[in-house]
């Protein structure tokens, strides 16, 4: 989820030399702003005029008379990214700190029951971005320009069926919102992170003993500091090095616990109800990249290679898949039920695990910006409006977004503080705003955008029935699955936080 952050530069007007979401290496003007890609189909007449407000489009689509468009993508786009360099970006940008808390997942679920919920939902999530891409190149055809998850979803209302139209700003509106709740609680995340792991260095190499709650107030101002940044270009070079640091630092993490010896036959293969819950966040929270694929996919140079069992998305996912099972399972295996929120927490006290943890903090400290500006670039544009701040000319416009980005700071401060252990705030955000982003929002946007033309296909020809039920009948489930994740593993952590309390 970090790399919400290419979304918005997306919308800013993205250059065609797109990094990926966590390695930004966009060419810059002279203004600092960034050069918009051109999409240029090969078929003369491809796409439609181009459209300035999605708030004033008004839809002419009838299910009565409604005629199955193709929803194949442009054959391809002038200055485009290649499949190689897009499948690089995407597993460096899922492939993050969040794997390095995956060892708690197999302590909260089971050793062999944790092994198959990371492949079991790395399947689904595939299969669920596999949605999301699909409607995307659908609706963005017939829109001419390329969307965002807010986006997608708007415009799926739009030209689904008429009683759901009138909903599409709502729609769009709940989706932006969750992706607000997902980036704030990742950058809670990242907040206990860097606190809990300056702790454990001063802990281990000095005499000065502090609880929890005082580190991260005095973590507090550098985090401030650090949001205040607003240029892109330093940004984007936080990015390049934070993702070369998180790299290096897997490697060497994982060439150690390969090596220790592993206490298999003594650990649980299975907990209980809340545990598997819980274990279900923590794995979704490190799987949430949904908002991540579209604009990796508006880059790429054939968006038809996105797709299919040999595309960017299915080989990257299954490469992801794989590191995370074998992070989490070395991990657990190694230390046991000893293993704590990230796995950097139980390595030795030795100068070269030091660097390693120093080095993660570095990467943590600069992810943080890059997660911040996703809610600022959603956020503070709209509310500069709804307090009129450009009729307000003695309050300068930087200084009002400086105290807007040190209040949300502060908010991420007070969520680090009432739970400020990674084992308990990283499930809780996965099994909520991740539940939903993964799988209830895809399903939903997949039968708005292909429903009306199958309801038009089974009444044209009977036959198609069978495909129109198998299809409602799949985001169904994922939609009730999504439900079900969201309240049974939200009443889980909040058990389990109740517990940790007492």
């Amino acid at each position: 989820m970090r790399s919400l952050l290419k979304n918005h530069l997306w919308k800013k007007g993205a250059s065609d030399s797109y990094q990926g979401p966590f390695s930004i290496t966009d060419k810059m003007t002279k203004n600092n702003k960034i050069a918009p890609m051109e999409l240029k189909p090969e078929k003369k007449g491809f796409y439609p005029n181009m459209y300035t407000s999605t708030d004033t489009i008004q839809s002419n689509f009838d299910v009565s008379t409604a005629t199955v468009v193709s929803s194949e993508p442009p054959e391809k786009r002038a200055g485009g990214l290649s499949a190689k360099s897009t499948l690089i970006n995407f597993v460096k940008g899922m492939i993050g700190p969040g794997c390095l808390s995956l060892p708690i997942a197999f302590h909260q679920a089971g050793l062999w029951t944790a092994l198959i919920l990371i492949f079991a939902f790395g399947f689904l999530n595939n299969y669920c971005m596999l949605q999301l891409v699909e409607c995307s190149q659908k609706l963005s055809k017939k829109r001419g320009k390329v969307l965002d998850y807010g986006g997608v979803s708007y415009h799926a209302c739009s030209h689904s069926f008429p009683f759901i139209r009138p909903y599409n700003n709502v729609f769009r509106n709940i989706t932006n919102g969750v992706i607000i709740l997902l980036q704030l609680g990742i950058c809670s995340v990242f907040y206990v992170f860097v606190a809990s792991h300056v702790k454990e260095l001063f802990d281990d190499n000095s005499d000065i003993r502090l609880s929890p709650t005082i580190w991260s107030l005095l973590v507090l101002f550098p985090m401030i500091i650090v949001n205040l940044l607003r240029t892109l270009k330093m940004i984007a070079i936080l990015s390049v090095v934070g993702n070369i640091c998180m790299i290096s630092c897997l490697i060497f993490i994982m060439q150690y616990l390969v090596r220790k010896p592993l206490m298999i036959t003594e650990l649980p293969g299975i907990t209980n109800f809340d545990g598997i819950l819980m274990a279900c966040g923590s794995i979704l929270y490190s799987f949430e990249g949904q908002a991540m694929v579209l604009p990796m996919e508006n880059k790429l140079k054939r968006p038809a290679s996105m797709i299919g069992p040999f595309g960017v998305l299915s080989v990257g996912m299954t490469i992801v898949t794989f590191v995370y099972a074998a992070c989490g399972f070395f991990g657990y295996a190694v230390y046991g039920n000893n293993v704590q929120g990230s796995i950097t927490l139980n390595l030795p006290n030795e100068t070269a695990f030091t660097g390693v943890k120093a080095l993660l903090i570095f990467v943590i400290y600069s992810g943080f910006v890059i997660q911040q500006y996703v809610i600022v670039d959603m956020v503070w544009p709209r509310l500069k409006k709804v307090i009129h701040l450009d009729h307000l000319s003695y309050w300068p416009d930087f200084l009002c977004e400086a105290i807007f980005r040190t209040l949300l700071v502060l908010i991420e401060f007070v969520m680090a503080i009432a739970v400020p252990k990674l084992e308990d705030i990283i499930p809780l955000v996965g099994a909520t705003a991740g539940m939903l982003l993964a799988f209830v929002f895809p399903a939903i946007i997949d039968t708005l955008t292909f429903g009306p033309e199958l309801v038009e296909s089974v009444r044209k020809d009977p036959s198609q029935r069978p495909q129109l039920y198998l299809r409602f009948a799949r985001n169904g489930a994922l939609v009730l699955l999504g439900i079900f994740g969201l309240i049974a593993g939200f009443q889980s952590n909040i058990r389990g936080l109740l517990a940790s309390k007492e």
